[in-house]
């Protein structure tokens, strides 16, 4: 089973987002998690603090339902929280057998680049939560000191469970330091894609790249017969 985190302004509902779902779905079943503040989820959005609790929940929905390996896929905002996932929950019910992180960020709360810039504008100002509300159903909590989970300390206990960074080299939001300091962090354990011309992933990938990644996701793990 293939449990999908969306990106920050993802959910289920996201046309983007159903049409992956239908690419990923030719090499497994998948379940879409629309964490706290998004879409129908209830509860606010604390930015990652808490979010690695809603990604266990669907991993262990899925063991509970008979499902003998889950992996996760996540994309941008919902990558950072499914790697922190794989690192933090290690109970049988609650661990993956591989984790994908599309266009993530190495680290929480970063503004090098105009377009992060631009989201903070969006979390952290009143008319930007009104429009993150009104336009991308996204219900914010309150503006907090609190410091989530960081990617990047947490890349060297996600090891043995394997690990795949794609990030575009025309990324937007985060350039190319950040996949690769966080490959630097997991040494061997992690599989790096470098897509020339792809931009940021919020919800959406090409056709030819969503297919290598369900690919990578179905076979990621798998011992191999000898």
């Amino acid at each position: 089973m293939i449990v999908f985190v969306p990106g920050f302004t993802g959910h289920a509902r996201v046309a983007a987002v159903r049409r992956l779902v239908v690419r990923l779905r030719r090499r497994a079943d998948i379940l879409v998690v629309e964490l706290r503040g998004h879409g129908r989820s209830e509860g606010r959005s604390t930015m990652g603090t808490s979010e690695v609790l809603d990604v266990a929940a669907a991993v262990e929905w899925g063991r509970q339902r008979g499902y003998r390996r889950v992996v996760t896929v996540g994309f941008s905002f919902g990558a950072a929280v499914a790697l922190c996932h794989a690192a933090l929950r290690r109970s049988p019910d609650e661990r993956v057998d591989a984790v994908a992180a599309v266009s993530t960020p190495s680290r929480s709360f970063v503004r090098d680049t105009p377009s992060m810039r631009a989201v903070h504008v969006l979390v952290e100002s009143v008319p930007g939560r009104i429009v993150a509300r009104t336009i991308f159903k996204v219900r914010l909590g309150p503006v907090t000191s609190d410091v989530p989970p960081q990617p990047l300390e947490l890349m060297p206990l996600i090891a043995p469970t394997p690990v795949l960074l794609v990030h575009g080299l025309a990324d937007h939001y985060f350039p190319i330091e950040h996949p690769l300091a966080l490959a630097a962090a997991a040494g061997d354990n992690a599989t790096v894609w470098l897509e020339p011309g792809f931009a940021h992933a919020e919800n959406r990938l090409p056709v030819a790249l969503a297919d290598r990644l369900g690919w990578w996701l179905s076979e990621a793990g798998v011992p191999t017969a000898r």
